[in-house]
């Protein structure tokens, strides 16, 4: 399945994203600043399986209806899921914001790339 292999690839990018911007900021500043780098990769890579199971666990050949209402409610709870993971890492590294959302941002906009790529090879 085409959207399947997409997800993987998309996630597991993300993780290598995580894992690159956590050794970065592990080496550049500490320990604390790199463990920080992972909590804001997973803020973004948690919510986004999440969504990815709740969408494809719907058959493609379901009613147009009941996949729409998986979209909603996946992304209802990514929102959700993602405030959350925000406010509890927010708790444990209040001081070292800095590295957690620019790895968050990063694992983002490895997700916007996926989606702009597939827009323009789609053409």
């Amino acid at each position: 399945m085409r959207g399947n292999a997409i997800v993987r690839s998309v996630l597991g990018a993300q993780v290598l994203v995580t894992i690159a911007s956590a050794a970065a900021w592990a080496t550049g500043a500490d320990t604390r600043a790199g463990l920080a780098a992972i909590a804001g990769g997973a803020i973004a890579i948690i919510p986004g399986l999440y969504m990815a199971v709740r969408v494809f666990s719907v058959p493609a050949d379901a009613e147009p209806k009941r996949i729409l209402g998986a979209f909603y409610r996946g992304e209802s709870v990514k929102f959700a899921l993602t405030a959350a993971l925000f406010i509890i890492a927010l708790q444990w590294f209040a001081s070292t914001f800095l590295p957690l959302i620019v790895t968050y941002i990063l694992a983002l906009l490895v997700y916007w790339l996926a989606l702009y790529r597939s827009a323009v090879t789609q053409r």
